[in-house]
């Protein structure tokens, strides 16, 4: 990172501690539920870590299988030794990531020191720390946090490459690394490695020995990945998404620089977005205008690489939707930069250290109040809404289930998805004896035959109850019709409900015709 001064290693300490009271406390409980995902994350971590397979019997999978739409595995061994330690539960899935998300802001500021100053590494660091954006994604079990880490400590390495070229061969081996986070990147990776070469090919030519050295380890992890890609397998969740026509593009692309999305309402998608809230806080409207402006008048060599990484950002999510914060994800960083830099311009511009004092003090003041209005929404008011996106109650049933001695019936329709995952991972079921039962999943439709999961079976609503037989069935409220138009006997044995007092599923015993 360098040498800095005394006062700046405590506010750099400071906003460390600040990004880890923002990202771990409560991980396992905050954001209410669990969902599917982050479930078979677990689960082939846990399998991985007992046999050396995941779920479907893949020794050591480069990409996992998940739900048929094979995404990327190395998310999932960097769990396996939490849920060694830890055991499989919500907090070893989740803590992963909270703990990349504070090394990731570790990782900026390295990155914006070099790039800028210190004083601007440190405040772009400090928005990044409450960053609602990179919060949300530090505190869910999914792999896409590895991207904006990873992003982040490329560059660090390319620029320091452009004074020692022996540092592009670590730029190389991150960024290819890089290539293996998340869909998004097999699209903005490439295209910014390509950029960044583009705009600094005069230094590259200096040293192209070391530069095609580099560039040849890049493309080699490129290659062999790509290979992959468009293949039936890597291509699974494309061709369900993957948007072609050039106007909708256009306005996908255009609805992440709109303010709605970034600074007042958010990704549309509960799991991603908090309501009341953009992707930034309302005040950084100013920090971001303030900071393009800013690098706008100063113009060189620091605003053009900014310049291709916030017009890049956006191109991987807009070829599939609008305002996806998920696939936009390596705009996170770019946005802190902004903001900090946007910060740093105001002060400058300001005539007297006076002047310059009471900013910085109004600024700290500001983003106090909206870190305390983000955790009054994220704390308080979010599970009360947001229960049926995060899959809430899957482990209070599956609890109430183990006790008893029926046969235990999932609706294929509970949360629109496999809900076997839950399964088997509340229960720890042996992935010696899963990865020996049939499997077939359809990406398109999310659905699913197999065989029985010892007691637990997941069916339509027509073939829950063979005759005369008694089973258990876990149903949301609204299947309950459903079962009352069967005409079958019925007694009800538990009711979860969200902290709201919603009912979000029921657990009846129930016996067929006779």
């Amino acid at each position: 990172m360098g040498s800095f001064r005394s006062d700046h290693r405590f506010l750099f300490f400071a906003i460390l501690v600040l990004a880890g009271l923002l990202r771990l406390p409560f991980l396992g409980s905050h954001p209410i539920g669990f969902h599917a995902d982050e479930a078979s994350i677990g689960y082939d971590a846990y399998s991985i870590l007992k046999t050396g397979r995941d779920q479907y019997g893949e020794f050591l999978p480069l990409f996992a299988r998940s739900f048929g739409d094979y995404d990327e595995a190395l998310h999932r061994y960097l769990v396996v030794p939490f849920v060694a330690v830890l055991g499989l539960n919500e907090w070893a899935v989740r803590l992963p990531n909270a703990l990349l998300g504070i090394l990731t802001v570790w990782a900026f500021y390295g990155m914006v020191q070099v790039w800028f100053d210190r004083r601007v590494a440190l405040v772009a660091a400090l928005f990044l720390a409450i960053s609602p954006w990179h919060i949300q994604f530090s505190r869910w079990g999914i792999r896409i946090i590895l991207l904006p880490l990873l992003c982040c400590w490329g560059m660090h390495l390319f620029l320091k490459g452009m004074k020692n070229p022996r540092y592009l061969i670590g730029c190389a081996l991150i960024f290819g690394v890089g290539l293996h986070t998340y869909q998004a990147a097999r699209v903005f990776v490439p295209l910014f490695v390509l950029g960044l070469a583009a705009l600094h090919w005069r230094v590259l030519w200096q040293h192209r020995g070391m530069a095609a050295l580099s560039g040849g380890i890049f493309l080699a992890i490129f290659g062999y990945l790509f290979s992959f890609w468009i293949a039936p397998e890597g291509m699974a969740r494309a061709q369900s998404e993957l948007e072609t026509h050039p106007l909708s593009i256009l306005i996908y692309y255009l609805s992440y620089f709109s303010p709605g999305f970034l600074f007042f309402s958010g990704d549309p998608n509960l799991r991603h977005s908090l309501i009341g809230m953009g992707q930034l806080h309302h005040f950084e409207l100013m920090t971001v205008l303030c900071g393009i402006w800013g690098l706008w008048r100063k113009g060189g060599g620091d605003g053009r690489i900014v310049w291709l990484w916030l017009l890049l950002y956006p191109i991987p999510a807009a070829l599939t939707d609008m305002s996806h914060s998920v696939r936009a994800i390596a705009g996170v960083p770019v946005l802190a930069l902004l903001s900090g830099y946007g910060c740093c311009v105001v002060a400058d511009w300001l005539g007297t250290e006076r002047e310059r004092r009471i900013f910085w003090q109004g600024t700290v003041l500001v983003a106090a109040v909206s870190v305390l209005v983000y955790c009054k929404l994220f704390y308080v008011d979010y599970p009360n809404y947001s229960a049926k996106w995060w899959q809430y109650g899957m482990q209070e049933a599956i609890a109430v289930a183990e006790q008893q001695e029926h046969p235990v019936i999932i609706s294929d329709r509970t949360y629109s998805f496999p809900a076997y995952i839950f399964v088997l991972f509340y229960t720890r079921f042996d992935p010696e004896a899963y990865q020996k039962l049939p499997l077939d999943l359809r990406q398109e439709l999310w659905r699913y035959t197999r065989t029985p999961l010892q007691k637990y079976y997941n069916l339509g609503l027509q073939t829950f109850v063979s005759r005369g037989r008694t089973c258990l069935l876990m149903l949301l409220p609204e299947e309950m019709v459903d079962l009352v138009q069967k005409g079958y006997d019925q007694k009800d044995v538990h009711t979860i409900y969200d902290p709201s007092g919603k009912v979000m599923m029921r657990l009846v015993e129930v016996t067929g015709d006779r």
